[in-house]
């Protein structure tokens, strides 16, 4: 008669290392192309002085030039493109002590490089997206844009005047500037002037004392 089976004895010693590992195998079969990512593209930009985009850039909304008001001290010292249509959410109609913002007028009075009579009306803007696009370059002192980018358009340097209050950025506006219709009544607000090159530091030539400076906006 057979016996029982006996305990289980207790482990060995652990052996020696193995060998060396075998050769890489051949790649495997590539894989099938997943789907098309909805990555982020295309750049926006403002078009001042136009209600409309060229090109393939398409209209994102359309509206006015505001800023400060040439004669107060503080506020905001950048030009916005305000659209024609404001939503509001909580508000008082009562006239507060706090930051204010207006429409922008053209001040070029005798000097016409556009192809308007722009003096004394109101500036509107356009906001305009290109698609194909990622980058945007506004070019100042040039009318054309560096090898590689794209001219979305071109036109004149304009800011407040340089003896008012308050400081304000530069802008390039169309050289076929439009302006808002029946809105010649020289209300002032925020204003829009030319602007001149100045020699000293900055080197005449190649720039001239007393030009007027042009610019272009480049998408690339």
């Amino acid at each position: 008669i057979a016996g029982r089976d006996g305990r289980k004895g207790d482990f060995g010693a652990q052996g020696p290392p193995g060998g060396n590992v075998g050769k890489q195998g051949y790649p495997g079969p590539k894989g099938q192309k997943g789907q098309e990512g909805q990555g982020l593209s295309g750049v926006s930009y403002v078009r001042w002085g136009r209600t409309r985009c060229e090109g393939d850039g398409q209209i994102v909304y359309t509206g006015i030039i505001g800023s400060g008001a040439y004669h107060h001290r503080g506020g905001g010292g950048n030009y916005l493109c305000l659209p024609n249509d404001p939503k509001y959410d909580k508000y008082t109609n009562s006239w507060e002590t706090t930051g204010a913002i207006y429409g922008t007028e053209y001040e070029v009075s005798s000097l016409y490089p556009f192809t308007n009579n722009l003096h004394n009306h109101d500036a509107p803007c356009a906001v305009c997206f290109v698609r194909s696009r990622g980058s945007q370059l506004m070019m100042p002192a040039r009318n054309d844009c560096p090898s590689g980018w794209a001219k979305e358009y071109h036109g004149y340097l304009m800011t407040a005047h340089y003896g008012h209050q308050s400081t304000r950025d530069f802008i390039c506006v169309d050289w076929e500037a439009e302006y808002v219709p029946g809105s010649q009544s020289d209300k002032d607000g925020a204003l829009l002037y030319l602007v001149q090159g100045g020699c000293g530091s900055l080197p005449c030539l190649p720039y001239v004392s007393g030009r007027e400076l042009t610019c272009a906006v480049c998408t690339k």
